[in-house]
């Protein structure tokens, strides 16, 4: 979601609130009103019939009209405004471009590709990835020490889009991926579907990742460090 977007979602949620508010002013500072057959005196209502006073009531206390319009107009835009403040995904649609990427690379002195028709060459028994299949969009830097590449593939058959997370160990180890397959926090968020490998750790998304913040392509870059960094500690201390 966008800054614009973002300032939106406030505007209306405050907006929501304000309204709230004057609904329930309006509410609380009703006027009082008498019957139509009697006068007001007062905090009193008069009824007259041949001229005499015949019964005095207290006067009914109303409320303005708009009050409950208003409320509810405000109940909904400050409902609305929840919603698109805090629950909304800040993700944007795919035809926003990898614009965060390029911005990346140019960043960090990373690099990125259009295509590349050889990074997934290695990865050919995966059935997300399929034999053959080129990367789009493809950024490669390094976190910390380990490095990683974002890439966007095709599955194979029904072609549908997706994005794709790669972590490599510094040096492949076979230990890695019986670790790995009994960590039960590798499946925790921000992470969707997770590989490993005896030199790598993927993570596999369900629909391609856009985002007008090019920090939020590496939360999964970061998610999966921070797993292989847990077993160089480990493996650390055990040896």
């Amino acid at each position: 979601m966008s800054a614009q977007a973002v300032r939106s979602s406030w505007i209306v949620l405050l907006a929501g609130l304000a309204a709230l508010v004057v609904g329930i002013g309006l509410s609380l500072g009703g006027s009082e009103s008498c019957g139509a057959t009697a006068m007001r005196a007062g905090s009193k209502c008069i009824t007259y019939g041949d001229g005499i006073a015949r019964t005095v009531e207290a006067a009914d206390v109303e409320g303005s009209p708009a009050a409950p319009l208003t409320l509810g107009l405000g109940g909904l835009l400050a409902a609305a405004g929840v919603w698109l403040v805090f629950f909304t995904d800040r993700s944007a649609r795919p035809a926003t471009g990898v614009g965060d990427r390029i911005e990346l690379a140019r960043r960090h002195g990373w690099r990125f590709l259009d295509v590349d028709r050889e990074l997934l060459a290695d990865w050919a028994d995966n059935p997300d990835f399929g034999a053959d299949q080129p990367a789009y969009a493809v950024l490669r830097g390094s976190y910390g020490e380990l490095e990683f590449v974002v890439f966007d593939f095709r599955r194979p058959g029904s072609g549908q889009a997706g994005t794709a997370w790669i972590v490599y160990l510094p040096y492949p180890s076979r230990t890695f991926v019986e670790w790995a397959t009994t960590q039960q926090p590798l499946y925790r968020r921000p992470l969707h579907k997770v590989g490993v490998r005896a030199d790598a750790i993927v993570d596999i998304g369900r629909e391609q990742h856009r985002s007008t913040e090019p920090d939020a392509v590496l939360r999964q870059v970061r998610a999966l460090a921070e797993i292989v960094q847990r077993f160089e500690a480990q493996a650390a201390a055990s040896s």
